[in-house]
């Protein structure tokens, strides 16, 4: 995070003090079960330093397109036969039965909503080289930068 008086957080904070900061941009990793800033760190140290509530835009991964229609399909499906086993019951026992659309209705619109919303985990693959890649990368990225260590 850049320090409240770096020059791009400087620039920001007008923004913030007049609620026109440009969001900043997250992306929700379910393996660490926390965000991640993708771009906007400035804007948000600038928010910080005014003392206001930054604008967040959250990307996260929803249903890939080549499920979609099968879980649709299912749904779908699903909804069909309550209906249909609702109309058994009601050429059973009569009118009093309800005709299942009271209830399967809004169960069809729910399962469709999470699958055009819901957040899916993010997925990871380990890095080949393991733990002795990843530190060598870590090195070869981190030369020549006076990065704070911890």
């Amino acid at each position: 995070m850049p320090d409240a008086d770096d020059s791009r957080v400087k620039a920001y904070r007008k923004q913030a003090r007049e609620g026109t900061l440009p969001p900043v941009l997250l992306w929700w990793v379910s393996g660490l079960d926390c965000h991640l800033i993708l771009d906007g760190h400035a804007r948000l140290a600038a928010a910080i330093a005014e003392s206001v509530e930054p604008p967040l835009l959250q990307l996260h991964r929803t249903v890939p397109g080549e499920d979609l229609t099968a879980r649709i399909d299912q749904a779908v499906g699903l909804y069909e036969d309550e209906l249909e086993r609702s109309a058994e019951l009601r050429a059973v026992h009569g009118p009093t039965v309800p005709d299942g659309a009271a209830t399967a209705g809004p169960q069809l619109v729910r399962a469709l909503h999470r699958l055009n919303t819901a957040e899916q985990r993010t997925w990871a693959w380990p890095l080949p080289g393991g733990e002795d890649q990843w530190r060598r990368i870590a090195r070869e990225v981190t030369a020549g930068h006076d990065w704070p260590r911890a």
